[in-house]
């Protein structure tokens, strides 16, 4: 009979898959056999040992880390409000770089506020928010328009991936797995912040918050960007 509680002591705090499970099972008890996990698995879960983060990711129940809540700026937070306002059937999300300096080694000291909105969409919106902040806006800018035309909590249009995370209660706000595909994979932000931070971001925001390894895998692969995180990640955690 396993104790899954002999598991704590064999677990550190991240996500196991499923196979990495059986292998620390196996090194202790030599003739478990595979076709028992969902059984183990099942019964850790209910013994609180561990609780399930992804299809195919557990972590230890006393798993110190945090849900992700960004704390934006003033300066987000009435983008958002005005956004919420006038189109209150939109899907979009909002990113902004000043969330980075939680993670980051060198502060970010002049912020960016980008606007991931419905393709179809963007035109229009781009039109109600030129408005509202006159000579602040730009739509997908070319990175001699970032440098031409940016200013100081500037606002930027940029296209929704389709698939993007949402977090259901907070759904225009980002969320951890989406902050960190972002900031390898999308255009802008590689532009405004720099590379060597990454493992900075990775690092910190893996060991303080509570990452869901499949979504994250997810939209990196719809990013085309899970090569490079996959190899992060690994590194981040010495693996």
């Amino acid at each position: 009979m396993i104790n899954t509680m002999e598991l704590k002591t064999h677990m550190n705090p991240r996500p196991y898959t499923r196979r990495e499970i059986f292998t620390l099972i196996k090194r202790q008890n030599p003739s478990f056999p595979y076709n028992s996990m969902t059984w183990i698995l099942e019964k850790a879960e209910k013994d609180g040992v561990l609780f399930k983060t992804g299809s195919d990711s557990y972590s230890l129940k006393k798993d110190n880390r945090l849900d992700y809540i960004p704390n934006y700026s003033a300066a987000a937070k009435d983008v958002i409000s005005f956004m919420e306002n006038q189109f209150p059937e939109l899907n979009f999300i909002v990113f902004e770089t000043f969330l980075l300096n939680e993670f980051v080694n060198h502060m970010i000291a002049k912020n960016t506020i980008i606007v991931q909105i419905e393709k179809d969409l963007c035109q229009f919106t781009f039109d109600a928010l030129n408005d509202k902040y006159t000579g602040k806006v730009l739509y997908n800018p070319s990175s001699e328009d970032l440098s031409r035309y940016w200013t100081e909590n500037c606002i930027i249009l940029e296209n929704l991936v389709s698939e993007a995370p949402v977090k259901k209660e907070a759904p225009h706000e980002v969320c951890i797995e989406k902050l960190l595909v972002d900031c390898v994979s999308d255009r802008i932000l590689t532009a405004l912040t720099s590379s060597s931070e990454l493992e900075y971001i990775y690092s910190d925001s893996i060991s303080k918050y509570r990452v869901e390894a499949t979504k994250l895998k997810r939209y990196s692969k719809r990013r085309n960007s899970w090569n490079k995180i996959e190899k992060l990640i690994k590194e981040v955690r010495n693996d």
